[in-house]
């Protein structure tokens, strides 16, 4: 399915050239007192005087004067014939969400109080619930608003739908259903419960399609179940995350069960004979389809290295596998008699060894444990200087670090190399392996190749993947170029640079406005967050639209009692702009800089 932006986002150059311009109507009517222009915000038109939305005004539908017929209704600038998508209602000319919109909040007309929103059908004092966002009012979700998608005041266009804060063509994806535009899970959501329209009242939650009383203090909602995610086997520290037959959840975290009976403690080489007659079956290796009676020792690496346990030598099938002791997690598994289970150990690291059977068979075994060669991370170091390329390959490398499993990649087992970088100074540094034959992943760890991970991405483009870090002059870390996959190796391409430093706006002996000159470049830049906090907030426009109409001090003053925290927001741009990061430029604008 193809997913588009609408095309009613703002421009970027249309918004910062339309806030200059207001900032200098500012600062030109304060210091001349010059005549007015009227101006409305948009989505809004200025048609005989009055400000309306042209996309939902049935006497002005795409353009002034172009009146819809008795029998149809203006949706998105065209006529339509009469009636409402799912989900919405008729109040007066517009098809509006009664769930949300803050002048008919329940029921047409039934309009929220000054500085409530209106949230599943009622209004409300406060800010708006978790998951939320306040769009003038109104408490929606811009992951599947088709009148907010993304962000407030993004409108997908007639026939589209908004799924994951993006407008798309076509119908929703599976599992989610078209409700007035919006893509949701009427499963789970608590405005569209079982159906479009159908929503829950008060503190209610939305399960199987069903409104149901929320669960009680400290319990989560997970499908049809309350649950403590502290301590739920199936759902460990959030929905779904489950722990698996050999831990437990403790703190919301999963934690190893699995008793080792006997300590090898360091030594190595070393030769353990045991049996395995009699013992009971507590664990499972995931590379036999049935185990058998185990017997299970710890082992803690006295240094760094790659360590080898071997089990040739005992009377029957063995299956041999390594945990690692903090949270059972499996680091190699081995039903092959012939086997040799290999890994890559930090200093101090203490794993589990278990020695079980397949098909049932117990016995007597030999377990030889040696180090077999120096760790295997980091492959090398490379030079404290950007940018630079390094090639190489992963084909017949060991999986040395397992990165930690975040939103962007996944916990892999395929062989990796990892690299040390030392920062030659402070600063943003870009790693990137564009230019590799297979799907990589990409993660950054602190110091050595187990120490904290830093970044991880699997991806970023098609099969490559880029990670951006902040790092302290002589910081040092360790890049590991993993695979997407278990099984995805070869020939990699590793890229080392400096982020691109932001330009320095000020010196251009141009003042400017949005288009040009040091203002625009400061916008683009360093005062992009201030520009943003004020577009992206319906009240803040309304309030530079009433800055701009005005012709006197007086006039000005009124807007900013009426709205001192959208002239805030509006100030805090002209600080930056003029005061911050053009302070030479615009020496002369006008703009009383602190």
């Amino acid at each position: 399915m193809e997913k588009l932006k609408s095309r009613f986002r703002l421009a970027p150059t249309y918004t910062l050239l339309w806030l200059a311009a207001a900032a200098l109507a500012s600062v030109a009517s304060c210091s001349d007192g010059g005549p007015s222009t009227s101006a409305c915000v948009a989505p809004e038109t200025e048609c005989d005087g009055v400000c309306v939305n042209t996309g939902t005004s049935s006497s002005h539908c795409g353009a002034c004067g172009t009146a819809c017929g008795s029998d149809e209704t203006c949706r998105d600038g065209t006529c339509v014939a009469a009636g409402c998508e799912d989900g919405l209602a008729a109040c007066g000319d517009d098809c509006v969400d009664t769930q949300s919109d803050e002048a008919h909040c329940g029921s047409c007309s039934n309009a929220c109080a000054e500085g409530q929103t209106c949230e599943a059908g009622e209004c409300q004092d406060g800010e708006c619930s978790e998951g939320l966002t306040d769009c003038g009012g109104a408490c929606v979700n811009v992951s599947s608003d088709p009148s907010h998608c993304g962000e407030c005041g993004v409108a997908c266009t007639e026939g589209q739908t908004c799924e994951a804060g993006e407008c798309q063509d076509g119908e929703c994806s599976e599992g989610l259903t078209d409700c007035g535009g919006a893509c949701v899970n009427v499963q789970t959501d608590t405005a569209h419960c079982g159906a479009c329209g159908t929503a829950c009242t008060g503190d209610q939650t939305c399960v199987a399609g069903e409104c149901r009383d929320a669960c009680g203090s400290g319990l989560t909602a997970c499908g049809e179940a309350c649950v403590d995610l502290q301590t739920s086997a199936q759902h460990c520290g959030e929905c779904g995350a489950t722990c698996n037959a050999t831990q437990v959840c403790q703190s919301g975290a999963c934690a190893c069960t699995v008793s080792p009976g006997h300590d090898l403690g360091s030594a190595v080489p070393q030769i353990v004979n045991g049996t395995t007659a009699g013992l009971p079956n507590t664990y499972s290796p995931t590379c036999s389809a049935t185990s058998s009676s185990e017997r299970i020792y710890s082992f803690t690496a006295a240094t760094a290295g790659v360590y080898s346990f071997d089990s040739r030598n005992s009377g029957y099938s063995v299956v041999l596998a390594l945990l690692d002791a903090t949270g059972c997690s499996e680091i190699e598994c081995s039903a092959d008699p012939n086997a040799v289970i290999t890994a890559d150990l930090a200093t101090g690291q203490t794993v589990y060894v278990v020695v079980d059977g397949a098909d049932d068979q117990a016995g007597t075994f030999e377990l030889s444990v040696t180090r077999a060669s120096a760790s295997s991370c980091p492959a090398g170091t490379l030079a404290s200087s950007v940018p630079q390329t390094i090639t190489g390959s992963t084909v017949g490398r060991p999986n040395s670090v397992r990165p930690t499993a975040t939103a962007a990649c996944s916990a892999s087992s395929s062989p990796d190399a990892g690299y040390a970088f030392t920062a030659p100074v402070a600063g943003d540094y870009v790693f990137d392996t564009r230019g590799s034959s297979f799907d990589t992943m990409l993660h950054v760890h602190d110091a050595t190749c187990r120490g904290t991970q830093l970044a991880c991405n699997d991806d970023t483009t098609v099969e490559q993947s880029e990670v951006t870090v902040t790092l302290a002059a002589g910081q040092t870390v360790v890049v590991v170029v993993d695979g997407s996959a278990d099984d995805d190796v070869g020939a990699f391409t590793l890229n080392v640079q400096r982020a691109v430093p932001p330009p320095v706006c000020d010196g251009s002996g141009t003042c400017g406005d949005g288009s040009s000159g040091c203002t625009r470049c400061a916008l683009e830049t360093a005062c992009a967050d201030e520009l943003a906090a004020c577009t992206d907030s319906i009240p803040c426009m309304e309030y530079v639209s009433c800055d701009r109409t005005c012709d006197s001090a007086a006039c000005k003053a009124a807007c900013r009692a009426s709205d001192p925290e959208s002239a805030a927001l509006y100030d805090a741009i002209l600080v930056c702009t003029n005061c911050n990061v053009c302070r030479n430029d615009c020496s002369g604008s006008g703009i009383a800089c602190p």
